[in-house]
Parts: C-alpha cells; sequence; structure tokens
C-alpha cells in the first residue's frame, strides 16, 4: 500500500472519530480527484468510515466501484448493513458473498439479534453449524449465547451449551462470561458455578457474572464468600453486591458496603448510588442518605438523572417531602422515572391532590405515563374520592393500552370501590385477565362486614 493511501486513511480516521460526515465527503472528493484508481485498501477504509457514521449510500457507492471486492470489502459493506438494522439487505449481501469467514457469520447474527429478528438470527447460526463449523469462533458463541439468555431459551442454551464443550470454547473468557450468565438466568445456577469453578482462566469480568446469578438467585452467603475471596476487585464488583443485598432484603449491610466501597478508594457511578439510596429509602436512614447525597454533589452526580430519581425517591419514602420537591426542581434533566418517583412521594405523604397536579403537569411537559405512572395517580384519586378526575384517567387507560397492566387495573378497582361505585368496581375486577393479591384484597374491601 502506498504512503498515500496511508495518510488518507488516518485522515479518515479522524473523521471516524469526530464524527464529522462532511468532512468524510470532502475528503472522499479528494481522494477521487488526486488518485485516479484509489487501492482497494483505501476504499475498504472509505467504506468503513461511511459505516461508522452511518451513511449507507455513500457505503454501497463506494462498494459497487471496487472491481473485484475481496472477503475484507464484502464484510466492510454487511457490516453497515448489520449495524443499521437494514435486515433485507444484510440478507441479499450475505447470500451475494462469493466467500464468507468468521465475522461473516457474525455479522449477519448480530444483525438479526440486535434488531428484535431473534428466531432469524438462530436460523443463520444453525445454517453456519451445517455449512460451516469451521468458522465457529468465540465471538459466534458469545452472541448467541447472550441471545438464548435474554431469550430465556433454555433447551436451546443447553443445545449451545453443549456444542461449545463439542468445539473446545468453554474455556476462553470471552465466552465464559455469557455461558455462566445464561446458566444462571435460566435458574442452572449449579451448572454455571461448575463451569466457574473448572474455568482454568477467570478475570474480573467472569467474577462479576457469576456474584451477579448467585445473587439473582438469593444466594447471598456464597456471592459475599466469592466477594471477599476475590484476588482483583473493580467498581462493577462492589456495585454488584451493594445493589444484589439490597435487592435481597438485606439493606443494612448494602449501605455498610457501600461505606467499604468508598473506603477502598473505588470510583462510584450511577447504578452504585441508585442502589444504595434506594437502601437508605427501605431503612428510612435520612441521616446516612443526606450524606450520599453530599457525596453525590462533590462526584459531580447531581445532575443525572438516574441519580436524581433516586434522591427523590429515598427523601419521599423518609418522609423529607420538601427536600424531595428540592431535588426534583433542580433536577435539569427528568425523565418518567423522575416524575413518578415525585408523583408517588407526594401520594406515600398523603399529599393526593398535589401527585395529581403533577401527573397533569407532567403531561403538560410531554412526558407520557407508564403503568405505574398511571396506576399511582388513580390511587391518589381514590384517597381523594374524586370519582370524576379517576374516570378521566380510567379512559386514557383505555386509549393508551395501559388497561391491561394489573397495577392500573387494580388501582381502578380500589379507586371506583373508594367512592361508592361497587358495580364498576366489580365489573373491572371481572373483566380482568391478570390478578393478584391486590385485586382480590380490592375486591373484598367491597363486601359488607
Amino acid at each position: 500500500m502506498s504512503s498515500s493511501s496511508n495518510y488518507y486513511v488516518s485522515l479518515l480516521k479522524l473523521c471516524c472519530e469526530s464524527q464529522n460526515q462532511t468532512q468524510a465527503k470532502k475528503l472522499h472528493c479528494l481522494i477521487l480527484k488526486i488518485i485516479t484508481h484509489p487501492e482497494t485498501f483505501l476504499l475498504n477504509n472509505l467504506i468503513s468510515t461511511y459505516s461508522n457514521l452511518g451513511n449507507l449510500a455513500y457505503a454501497h457507492r463506494v462498494f459497487d466501484h471496487i472491481p473485484q471486492p475481496k472477503l475484507f470489502s464484502w464484510n466492510a459493506i454487511l457490516s453497515i448493513y448489520s449495524k443499521l438494522g437494514r435486515l433485507s439487505g444484510m440478507q441479499q449481501i450475505f447470500d451475494l458473498m462469493p466467500f464468507r469467514d468468521g465475522a461473516s457469520w457474525n455479522l449477519a447474527i448480530l444483525g438479526y439479534a440486535n434488531y428484535d429478528s431473534s428466531t432469524d438470527a438462530i436460523g443463520v447460526y444453525k445454517l453456519m453449524l451445517k455449512d460451516a463449523t469451521m468458522n465457529l469462533n468465540h465471538i459466534t458463541f458469545s452472541i448467541v449465547l447472550i441471545l438464548c439468555s435474554n431469550c430465556r431459551w433454555m433447551d436451546l442454551g443447553r443445545q449451545v451449551d453443549g456444542q461449545i464443550l463439542i468445539f473446545g470454547f468453554w474455556c476462553y473468557v470471552f465466552v465464559g462470561s455469557p455461558l455462566i450468565d445464561m446458566n444462571a438466568k435460566l435458574g442452572l445456577i449449579f451448572d454455571a458455578k461448575r463451569y466457574y469453578d473448572e474455568m482454568p482462566e477467570r478475570n474480573v469480568v467472569i467474577c462479576n457474572t457469576m456474584i451477579i446469578g448467585l445473587l439473582r438467585c438469593g444466594m447471598v452467603e456464597e456471592s459475599k464468600r466469592l466477594f471477599h475471596g476475590l484476588r482483583e476487585r473493580d467498581s462493577i464488583s462492589w456495585t454488584t453486591m451493594i445493589s444484589g443485598l439490597m435487592q435481597n432484603g438485606m439493606e443494612r449491610e448494602a449501605v455498610d458496603m457501600f461505606k467499604e466501597m468508598r473506603l477502598a478508594g473505588f470510583t462510584m457511578d450511577q447504578f452504585t448510588f441508585g442502589s444504595i439510596l434506594t437502601a437508605c429509602g427501605s431503612l428510612l436512614a435520612l441521616g446516612e442518605g443526606k450524606q450520599i447525597h453530599a457525596y453525590v454533589i462533590r462526584t459531580d452526580h447531581k445532575d443525572n438523572v438516574f441519580v436524581g430519581s433516586a434522591l427523590v425517591d429515598m427523601y419521599s419514602k423518609c418522609r423529607s417531602i420538601k427536600s424531595a420537591e428540592t431535588v426534583f426542581k433542580r433536577m435539569t434533566q427528568k425523565n418518567v422515572v423522575s416524575w413518578t418517583a415525585m408523583l408517588v412521594g407526594y401520594g406515600q405523604n398523603g399529599f393526593s391532590e398535589e401527585a395529581v397536579k403533577i401527573f397533569f403537569e407532567m403531561q403538560r411537559n410531554g412526558v407520557e405515563p407508564d403503568d405505574f405512572t398511571l396506576g399511582s395517580v388513580i390511587s391518589s384519586c381514590a384517597n381523594l374520592a374524586s370519582l370524576e378526575e379517576g374516570a378521566q384517567f380510567h379512559c386514557q387507560a383505555l386509549v393508551s393500552g395501559l388497561i391491561s397492566f394489573i397495577t392500573v387495573s387494580n388501582a381502578l378497582v380500589t379507586l371506583y370501590g373508594k367512592c361508592g361505585s361497587m358495580e364498576d368496581s366489580y365489573q373491572l375486577f371481572v373483566e380482568t385477565n391478570t390478578r393478584d393479591e391486590v385485586s382480590w384484597t380490592a375486591l373484598l374491601r367491597l363486601c359488607p362486614v
């Protein structure tokens, strides 16, 4: 390759780093003016640049001008179709390829997997097992394991598990983490632990995955032993333990571990603060919650929407509604979780009118409620015995489709019951497809003693 090609490639990389599509196009024009017959190496880099910048049309135009595209060129154009989710085009390119390697197959599987075509992704994988086993690699198995894990495909997961053993990829660190995660998510925690114990090499990612799996299955003591026995820990290790302890009802231990993490000098992120603030809220530990709030401010997380929402929730649970209001009003960004935290806070603290008002304010700000938000505001209407406003929210639930969520239907059954509209309450209960303990409790309250 020529020095001029290397020079232009370095400039194209700068365009990718700065996400400057205009500059990339100018550089493309310059290349065509100066170099009569650009090398395939340079054209491949142009395709990759347009792929990184999300410009399919220009990438394909460059590809079409390569006289005899080699495998790298085919993979480069396949990559952009895969990345952008142009699945029919991706499949056409894949079918036209005169030859393929592991990267080609992985790009096709990943394209389908990333754009909710999981069945098609597995179809490509099965075709690969049939026609191209020599191209299987650790990336292939990692993608398929994550897919089985996310889709909760136990039977397929077990098959893939066996194929990994047959082809000898189980000991790869890159495969080990999703393999352990899949088995843990499918409830096969002892299989996950066996793989973990037998792995010849473990890094902190695999250790963290095993800890998450144990905590998810309620094996808290086992996870603590594993955590304390680690030679290497990172911020994710600590955050995983804090979150897991909190989710398993061990909030005080979560707070203590947070203090240890802080003393050890590890960096905390939004998930660390979100978990520990939730723990403080559950413990009604206002003093410790305030200390963590001060630490949030010092570590520049005060403008993080996730942390801000957790602060609102913590103060609300600790009955410090004014502090919750102050945090909420100072938030530079708000999402549906933030608005819901404030709305629920008002409801929990007996300010049902404020809860209804903030719901309308949320809608004026263009934020659409989810089932929990709508269920919460209906509960506030029930507390106010406000049948008229509650009926409006009932209509909204029907129009938006949120009526199908049990949180909304339960709130409506309670609303009509508290407002004395027994027939409507009973009718809603009968029409509800899914019921839980709350549903039956709401109905029983209608029955005279």
